[in-house]
């Protein structure tokens, strides 16, 4: 059976999330302006090129596709990764999509994910804080969670996730803690059932 892994990047120490998409922000500059991670960056690229398949909703797929679709590993690394891997979109108001690789999904999430979970015996990738997540989330039907934590505490912006998305407690396991050399930390965690 496939497994299902969260990729999230919590902006903050105490779990907030910026609540702007611009990027003219003292938030936004102070992590855009921390030290690259060479090592990170590595273990990033080789998480990514490692998934079976991508699961988003509408918005998540626009805005990558936006930011990635037909670009280079010269503009920017995640590209050609994202182009070779499938994505699977759940919408029930995206009419079509070009990038390739892409299927949309307007079935029950939780039905049509528990069925991509049994195609398969590597993993599939959800990011971001989406409805899609939630529900997933809520259904325990997450197994493994990396969340990148970011050296910074914010006085403002949104809770990362709300005690409702978590629906019951679901004990977890350490994987693996990598501390990097600009002090962002991923912490990956099993869920343990």
């Amino acid at each position: 059976m496939r497994t299902l892994i969260s990729m999230t990047y919590v902006y903050s120490v105490n779990a907030a999330s910026m609540s702007t998409d611009t990027d003219d922000t003292d938030d936004f500059r102070f992590i855009n302006d921390l030290p690259d991670d060479d090592d990170e960056e590595e273990r990033i690229l080789g998480f990514l090129a490692g998934a079976e398949a991508y699961v988003m909703g509408r918005v998540l797929y626009e805005e990558f596709a936006k930011h990635f679709q037909g670009k280079t590993a010269a503009d920017h690394p995640f590209a050609p990764i994202y182009a070779a891997t499938d994505k699977v979109v759940f919408s029930r108001t995206l009419e079509s999509a070009d990038w390739e690789r892409t299927t949309i999904n307007r079935g029950d999430v939780v039905t049509e994910v528990q069925k991509l979970k049994n195609e398969g015996d590597g993993y599939m990738i959800v990011t971001g804080r989406s409805g899609i997540h939630r529900t997933l989330l809520h259904h325990d039907l997450i197994d493994e969670f990396r969340i990148t934590v970011f050296p910074l505490l914010l006085g403002h912006g949104t809770q990362m996730l709300a005690l409702d998305d978590v629906g019951e407690s679901k004990p977890l396991e350490l994987v693996s803690c990598h501390p990097g050399t600009n002090g962002v930390v991923v912490l990956h965690y099993r869920r343990r059932r």
